[in-house]
């Protein structure tokens, strides 16, 4: 605990210094593709970003001005969604797939890691990685916690209930506290999921929320908050007292995902939504900066912050690249900052 609260201190710290910095928006093409929602969720490493083959037959890899597209991955529906990076290598979340899809960033040479139990359909849905390699995924249309430990490449299962399949459960987002307490966001007529990530137990905290948050972001107040996909608000999770309550229910934000800018505000990823909402969660202040002219649906789905602060969506539908990007330069988050609070696993 003092070590986060420490780190805390100095996030504290490094967002005060750039509360002036605003962001600007701006798109970059990518050679066409066929495919209808083509990656959702992202890593970035150095100056790359990797987007995660949802529909899509290969990993994206976008630099700044030029994107290529790696591996064959094999055609299909919402095979895997959010991702981490971990020793040396890309992992992505299956969700309809049995696999963990497994790339090198040295050789960007692709393997798979099979489950022995596979499942008929979608099981789960993103989740969280922690330093030991052990990732986390919350129930898609299931009844358990998917568990796997990237050392042995072996997964197990967390039931949360009876096995007797009686309940299945949906959840659609993940994150990992600095405090290593991961929390699981149901999508609607649940209650939130904390598990220790030491221990791994786990229970439901406060009442059941329609949420449907699929990325959230710890702000420099330690308190969680993420954008709804298909609800009023955004999700706001109190985690001293464990509370859970909508806030800012006037917007529907139509959200594939929140990231952290280094004045730390939050932004939306737009998926369904037409804006791009900022939200400063020190004075409560949400904005729109960005207002889209096009109508449609799944715009962007989930993406990366980089190291200078400029934060990259992956198109689902779209076939832009969107950059929010700060209007200052020589900005450098500082590693350990970067891991607990920008980096995520959506």
């Amino acid at each position: 605990m003092a070590v986060h609260k420490r780190l805390l201190k100095k996030y504290q710290e490094y967002i005060n210094q750039n509360r002036d910095v605003k962001y600007y928006s701006s798109f970059e093409s990518l050679p066409e593709v066929s495919a209808v929602h083509k990656w959702v969720g992202a890593q970035s490493i150095a100056d790359r970003l990797y987007g995660i083959p949802n529909d899509m037959s290969a990993i994206l890899k976008y630099r700044r001005a030029s994107g290529v597209y790696l591996g064959q991955v094999g055609n299909g529906l919402f095979k895997w969604t959010g991702s981490c990076i971990w020793n040396g290598c890309l992992y992505a979340f299956p969700r309809t797939s049995n696999s963990l899809l497994k790339m090198s960033l040295d050789t960007e040479t692709v393997e798979y890691v099979h489950l022995k139990e596979p499942y008929a359909r979608e099981h789960h849905y993103g989740g969280i990685c922690t330093k030991e390699g052990v990732v986390y995924q919350p129930p898609r249309d299931s009844d358990h916690l998917l568990v796997w430990d990237l050392k042995t490449e072996k997964a197990e299962r967390i039931y949360l209930g009876s096995r007797s399949g009686d309940r299945i459960f949906r959840y659609c987002g993940s994150i990992l506290h600095p405090d290593g307490q991961a929390y699981f966001l149901p999508e609607s007529g649940e209650r939130v999921i904390k598990l220790n990530t030491k221990t791994r137990e786990w229970h439901f905290i406060d009442e059941s929320v329609n949420a449907m948050v699929f990325d959230a972001k710890v702000a420099s107040d330690d308190d969680i908050y993420g954008y709804s996909a298909y609800c009023p608000g955004i999700l706001r999770i109190d985690t001293k007292t464990d509370s859970v309550k909508m806030i800012h229910k006037e917007i529907n934000p139509g959200a594939y995902g929140t990231k952290l800018g280094v004045n730390g505000h939050l932004y939306s990823i737009p998926g369904d939504g037409n804006a791009i909402w900022d939200y400063d969660p020190l004075t409560d202040r949400l904005i729109s900066i960005y207002n889209f002219s096009e109508n449609f649906t799944a715009k962007y789905a989930g993406g990366a912050s980089m190291r200078d602060g400029t934060i990259l969506a992956v198109p689902a539908r779209e076939q832009k690249i969107l950059q929010l990007t700060a209007n200052q330069t020589n900005l450098n988050i500082p590693e350990d900052i970067y891991r607990e609070y920008f980096a995520d696993c959506y």
